[in-house]
């Protein structure tokens, strides 16, 4: 994608990531078996886990411009050459922080940023440039910490890959040579920007609880690109690691410029790293090179290490990494090769690029670490990750590269992932459990789409995906989780599929002139769920205490879902639900039936033998579940057009 090309900005410091732990545990959503404890802090599933009161925010800390790369190949980090070099890169001013949130307790590893808006600034907060960065998911998750985050708790990274739009070029822009090179390449005034954030601190010590580290490329954007990927050619690690039973430089997207004749490759989000820092300890020899012969290995604990003779590839050159954290720090990992000799352009066309290592064992030959896929091809979908309601259709754009060219008239395959089986927990092997955890995936008749796509002549797909109705089939949480693989026929068969995720919520009938009891169960779920809400601003599961503050909740409420104010845990509520959450804050009432026992005394009147046989088991145990710990069943989300016994 454009954040590769010239001219890129890169900077690096801290992330702050405040993120809620206890809607992470799927048992803590079941309000007949929450209990107080699961909101105080600790490991494991007896306690909010190591968060429980974090408030989703998202943000920049100590982060400062590092390097720029020109279009001339010039690399620079002297602050002399352009006054953009070491200024601070920072968040908003004057509202609220962005936020990260998870998809769903049961799609952890597609963490979104939501309102997230990027500035860079002089020591005198003077503005050079802000945009806000459009909504996207970290993918791309992969083993960085050799220490296996011993320091911090978590040795994994990501990345976002997004766009800037909104953008503004300050006062001081001007002044900077950098950025009016930059203005004039960029397209519809939007920005590329690309985020891979490591090093993420579980850990109550070092006084970095909540951060980690984060590098940042800004780039041009040019129409017609993908948003949420880098579109061109990527790298995929071969090499497997027994200690860290993984593999490290796993997935790095490069890039191929004819006419400059350069390849630049990142490896900001894959270079394996010490410590939650970014040092690097490595020692030994890495090169680029283009495989004359088609290579096919693949990573695992059974898989032999592929060799290659320098007969058999073109060297490009060594990495010019350095031990210790400056390297990655002040490049953000990426490498650029300029001027490439004809030969070795022309046969990186059409051949795998490889990143490889003289071999101790096999004197003479090379250790392949990471190789382009079979073919160069390459597909991905740019909207991967989608909120659904009942009779909401998402258009979802695919795109297939050979050797980073649009790839025409291919064939893609899009299935539904196999349903996941539901999970008892609690004290065995007898007794009544905790709760029980359902599995994803289920009813399929959840989703419609194409089960086959075809791309265009630019390389482009389209997918309609329509959310159908479903009624809470995992009972106490809203809606369901649905994983499709999608390929590319004939792909690399080791590099090849990859995923949508999708979250469908339950249909409901919005509901005019709702009682308490209409929306006493999603009320009081988020106030277990966020204690930061209810034990710091109002008490959620109090209709008294609402009422009390109505206002502040119905402009929270009333928010567009990309707006900074939207209160962040209603993204997980389908639009009726919302509507009818104001709808009580508008007109509260905490007496009276609820429109689920009217529907039901209706019902029994045309047919008096109704009864609870329209529910499911699973939603039948819930409810006397619930009975028992409060004395009563107020409501149900997502089943109001079953029966309630009166």
């Amino acid at each position: 994608m454009s954040y590769l090309h010239a001219p890129r900005l890169i900077f690096t410091g801290d992330f702050l990531s405040d993120v809620s732990t206890v809607n992470n545990d799927t048992a803590h959503y079941n309000n007949a078996t929450f209990k107080p404890n699961f909101q105080a802090p600790g490991k494991g599933a007896t306690n909010g886990w190591w968060n429980p009161e974090g408030g989703a925010v998202f943000d920049f800390q100590n982060c400062s411009v590092r390097q720029i790369f020109l279009p001339d190949g010039s690399t620079h980090s002297n602050p002399a050459f352009d006054p953009i070099l070491g200024l601070a890169v920072c968040g908003a001013e004057g509202r609220p922080t962005g936020k990260m949130v998870d998809l769903d307790p049961d799609a952890q590893m597609v963490s979104a940023l939501w309102c997230v808006q990027l500035r860079i600034c002089d020591a005198n907060g003077n503005l050079l440039l802000k945009g806000d960065i459009a909504t996207t998911c970290f993918r791309d998750i992969q083993f960085r910490q050799l220490d296996g985050g011993k320091s911090n708790g978590q040795p994994l990274g990501a990345t976002w890959t997004s766009v800037m739009t909104n953008v503004v070029w300050g006062d001081l822009a001007g002044q900077s040579n950098f950025l009016q090179v930059l203005r004039t390449t960029t397209r519809q005034n939007m920005l590329s920007v690309n985020l891979n954030p490591f090093g993420y601190y579980y850990a109550h010590n070092d006084g970095r609880f909540s951060l980690g580290r984060i590098i940042g490329s800004i780039g041009p954007y040019f129409e017609g690109e993908p948003t949420t990927f880098a579109a061109g050619r990527r790298l995929y690690g071969i090499s497997y690691t027994p200690s860290i039973q993984s593999t490290y430089f796993n997935i790095s997207n490069f890039l191929v410029e004819t006419d400059a004749k350069r390849v630049s490759v990142d490896f900001g989000a894959s270079f394996p790293v010490t410590n939650s820092m970014g040092t690097i300890n490595l020692n030994q020899p890495l090169r680029l090179a283009v495989s004359k012969i088609p290579q096919t290995g693949v990573a695992g604990p059974a898989t032999p290490t592929t060799y290659i003779a320098p007969g058999d590839f073109i060297d490009i050159g060594e990495l010019p990494y350095q031990s210790g954290p400056d390297w990655l720090n002040q490049t953000g990992g990426i490498v650029s090769f300029d001027q490439l000799p004809d030969n070795t352009l022309n046969t990186l066309l059409d051949h795998q690029l490889i990143l490889i290592t003289p071999s101790a064992g096999k004197p003479g030959q090379y250790a392949i670490i990471a190789r382009e896929s079979i073919d160069g091809l390459f597909v991905r979908a740019d909207n991967f990750v989608q909120r659904l309601d009942y009779g909401q259709v998402a258009e979802i754009d695919f795109y297939a590269f050979q050797w980073g060219k649009p790839l025409q008239n291919r064939p893609i395959s899009i299935t539904l992932d196999q349903p996941t089986p539901d999970t008892p927990l609690g004290p065995p092997p007898n007794g009544n459990p905790i709760s029980e955890v359902y599995g994803n995936n289920y009813p399929s008749e959840g989703l419609t789409f194409q089960s086959t796509i075809v791309t265009d002549s630019r390389g482009r797909a389209r997918m309609q995906l329509t959310g159908n109705a479903i009624h809470s089939p995992r009972v106490y949480i809203d809606g369901q989780i649905y994983s499709l693989t999608y390929q590319l026929n004939a792909v690399d068969g080791a590099f090849g599929a990859e995923n949508l995720q999708v979250h469908l919520r339950d249909y409901f009938e919005e509901i005019k002139h709702p009682a308490w009891g209409d929306i006493a169960d999603i009320m009081i779920q988020y106030s277990n769920l966020y204690p930061i809400m209810s034990k710091y601003v109002v008490n959620l599961a109090d209709p008294a205490d609402l009422i009390r503050k109505k206002n502040i909740l119905i402009f929270a409420f009333s928010q567009d879902i990309q707006n900074t104010m939207h209160m962040p845990v209603t993204r997980d509520l389908s639009e009726t639900k919302r509507r009818t959450i104001l709808n009580w804050l508008n007109d509260p009432r905490i007496a009276g039936k609820t429109a689920l026992q009217l529907k039901a005394k209706h019902a029994r009147a045309v047919n008096p033998v109704a009864s609870d046989a329209a529910l499911s088991e699973k939603q039948i145990k819930y409810r006397q579940a619930v009975k028992a710990k409060n004395g009563s069943f107020q409501g149900f989300p997502g089943t109001d057009n079953l029966f309630e016994n009166l």
